[in-house]
């Protein structure tokens, strides 16, 4: 397997709007400055006929149209095939914004904001996402792979309710040289709340730190985001600051090292990919009745706030009744918003397989756990790793339960109750359908 690694910095000046927390934009705030630099990162791979990229970046998302265009330009300098780049964020909620179409948000971009969103997308991560692309492949070795997987505990909880599903997984990929490799988790970037105004990687940043540390200076580690819809650090957190995101960072950073002298290597001859195009329903809130349950959902949650007694229950709490009140301020506008999608909407999967053992989901989702869980259990891989946020972006997938009780993440979704579970049957149909041709 021919492997490379580099990355860059995509840190811009102050000044630019910060993508994920709603209430900036409504401040019509910008960012101040930087608490850590942030960076994409790539990873080059190669077997006996074809290559690939992957990229990671410190960014809440990739917005669909952009991707389109990163992977062409990419393609046109590196000779790498379009459909086999990859472009995944972190989800930080303490990057430059790069989301112009974004359900509920878009009412409250300004005209400003969107000219700074493209002039960052364009001007500035456009070009380093070429660059990086080019220098991991010319960086590009023979190598050998090593992986393995641990659980971290007091790091990150389910964000609807603590006692549900949660993904405590880790999984650590690295080559022989241990210039880079890959860190799959699954935990919202959310430690840093929507005061702060300084670019960061959130809690990431500070696991980058402990690994340039224990493992090289100039070791190069993909962050890999897996079904973290409904997965945060909202329960576990002692408070939204710079000291709480290190301390966070420094467990998960710290439980990777620990891992590193417990890898096997892995028998990586051949790269298998597999693109996968699911219909899903789009949403009818009139059908639904909307505006009705979003009433009553109100009037239940200003009961339920006077009985709360923990602050994540008031943090969930009041953020489902921002998103609800200014949800019923922008009805008319959501409805447009969906009437675009029309019926279905069509989301592009990627799946890669190294070798018989290692399988990659790429998802323009915010999966919930429940499902990401459901197909690393039926996969049939030893390993399975979930990439959120990849190749575009379509917002939440929450599973059915969430859209009874009406919480923020099915709030902010447009799709149906049944979305989910289809896409896990899609996905895992696709898994069983490489695992066979690899057997053969």
């Amino acid at each position: 397997m021919i492997i490379g690694f580099f990355e860059e910095n995509i840190t811009p000046p102050p000044g630019f709007p910060l993508g994920g927390y709603i209430e900036r934009f409504i401040a019509n705030q910008r960012a101040k400055g930087k608490l850590n630099d942030i960076f994409v990162r790539a990873m080059y791979l190669r077997d006996s006929s074809s290559e690939y990229l992957l990229l990671s970046a410190d960014l809440l998302l990739f917005e669909n149209t952009f991707v389109a265009k990163a992977r062409r330009a990419i393609s046109d300098v590196t000779g790498v095939p379009a459909e086999h780049i990859m472009l995944t964020a972190t989800h930080t909620h303490s990057a430059p914004n790069t989301a112009s179409e974004m359900i509920l948000f878009s009412s409250f971009y300004s005209e400003e904001d969107m000219k700074l969103t493209k002039k960052y997308n364009e001007e500035f991560l456009l070009p380093k996402l070429v660059e990086v692309s080019e220098n991991a492949k010319s960086e590009a070795r023979e190598g050998r792979i090593f992986i393995g997987r641990d659980e971290v505990d007091s790091f990150c909880t389910n964000r609807i309710d603590p006692i549900l599903e949660r993904d405590k997984e880790v999984i650590v990929i690295i080559d022989d040289r241990r210039r880079g490799g890959i860190v799959s988790f699954t935990c919202h970037p959310t430690v840093l709340g929507a005061d702060n105004l300084l670019y960061s990687g959130d809690f990431i940043s500070f696991t980058n730190d402990v690994l340039k540390k224990c493992v090289s200076s100039k070791f190069i580690p993909l962050f890999l985001n897996g079904a973290a819809g409904d997965q945060s650090t909202r329960f576990v957190r002692r408070s939204q600051s710079v000291e709480e995101a290190e301390r966070i960072g420094k467990i998960l950073g710290r439980k990777i090292c620990e891992m590193m002298d417990r890898l096997e290597e892995l028998s990586a001859d051949e790269i298998v990919f597999k693109h996968l195009n699911i219909e899903l329903n789009v949403r009818d809130l009139e059908k639904e009745k909307f505006r009705e349950r979003i009433e009553r959902r109100i009037t239940e949650i200003d009961e339920l706030m006077k009985k709360a007694s923990s602050e994540g229950e008031k943090r969930k709490l009041s953020q489902d009744l921002m998103t609800a009140h200014l949800i019923l301020g922008c009805y008319e506008g959501l409805k447009r918003f969906l009437k675009r999608y029309g019926e279905k909407v069509t989301i592009p999967v990627d799946l890669l397989a190294i070798s018989d053992d290692v399988l990659m989901v790429f998802l323009p989702l915010e999966l919930f756990c429940r499902y990401g869980l459901e197909i690393k259990k039926k996969s049939g891989f030893k390993y399975t790793i979930i990439a959120c946020y990849s190749n575009g972006y379509y917002g939440y997938l929450p599973t059915k339960e969430a859209f009874e009780h009406f919480d923020y993440e099915s709030l902010m979704s447009i799709f149906t109750p049944e979305a989910g579970e289809k896409l896990v049957r899609e996905v895992l149909l696709a898994s069983s359908l490489i695992r066979r041709s690899s057997s053969n």
